[in-house]
């Protein structure tokens, strides 16, 4: 038994007329008719005692009237529910993210300026390694993943936005010769005591320059950061020198400085979403952070 039909009945017990029912339910006055026709045909039971002067509900229609009420007082209930929550889901932005210096600077900005514009919209962050990203990002788990182009490449079914194209460079502490110079050669490495970014948190982009570094001089003196926090320790403290993007290492130590890396790679800095995400509030978010990331620096 059709939902809006029930609605018409219970109309019409309230009414006690075709046309009034018919207007609030704005439909016609035959269409009335052919739906309480059809719940009685349906029940086997008369309903209404009508003529062309009155409609006078029966004993039997009163008393299916008040069982029926309740019910579709509960499924308008249930329908404003739900529509509440997805509207409340619609505005939740779920994003995922590796943890960077750059990230743990720039994420805040975006995000409250976003919010300031569109103050209704909520974030749930998640702070995980490439691997964990790549996983819940395949299940379906996260809304927005930032990250990198080679990291994106086995994944599938989604979208990718350009946020920034990047080159690399050395991070070198200033009382080393090296800061000294306009641009530096992977092979000026040798002999310098190096650190790098362990595999989990490394992009495979920065994975790769690492190895390559490692292959010129396979003596050199390489100390691994298990995370960025650790990195930037041990950067600040003069242990050594590190590669990496002016978007990783958005702010300097007064005893660093950056040198240009003759090395043609360029990262490409990029948001993913999932093909089947519907969401307009992601697609306003990352519109909006392609519009002011477009210079890091301007932020």
């Amino acid at each position: 038994m059709e939902i809006k039909r029930l609605v018409t009945f219970i109309n019409l017990v309230e009414t006690q007329n075709f046309t009034q029912t018919a207007k609030m339910m704005h439909v016609t006055q035959p269409t009335v008719t052919h739906d309480i026709n059809a719940i009685e045909n349906e029940l086997g039971v008369k309903l209404f005692n009508r003529n062309k002067r009155s409609v006078k509900v029966t004993p039997s229609g009163w008393a299916f009237c008040q069982k029926v009420r309740p019910i579709i007082n509960s499924y308008y209930s249930a329908v404003q529910d739900i529509q509440k929550k997805n509207a409340v889901k619609s505005m939740q932005i779920t994003l995922g993210y590796s943890d960077s210096l750059f990230n743990d600077s720039y994420l805040p900005i975006w995000i409250k300026r976003f919010r300031q514009i569109h103050p209704e919209v909520s974030f749930t962050l998640a702070n995980l390694t490439h691997n964990e990203l790549k996983q819940r990002f395949s299940t379906n788990d996260l809304d927005l993943m930032i990250t990198t182009g080679a990291e994106a490449q086995d994944l599938a079914d989604v979208k990718s936005y350009l946020i920034e194209k990047e080159s690399f460079m050395a991070i070198v502490p200033k009382d080393n010769p090296l800061s000294r110079r306009t641009v530096l050669q992977l092979s000026d490495f040798q002999g310098e005591r190096m650190l790098f970014l362990d595999g989990s948190w490394a992009a495979a982009e920065l994975i790769d320059l690492q190895n390559k570094i490692i292959r010129l001089d396979d003596k050199i003196n390489v100390t691994y950061a298990e995370d960025f926090p650790t990195l930037n320790l041990i950067l600040k403290s003069g242990q050594g020198i590190a590669v990496g993007l002016y978007c990783i290492y958005a702010e300097l130590d007064d005893s660093l400085t950056y040198v240009p890396l003759d090395y043609a790679q360029k990262v490409d800095f990029i948001m993913l979403t999932p093909k089947n995400n519907d969401k307009r509030i992601v697609r306003q978010f990352i519109k909006f952070v392609q519009k002011t990331g477009n210079s890091f620096s301007a932020m």
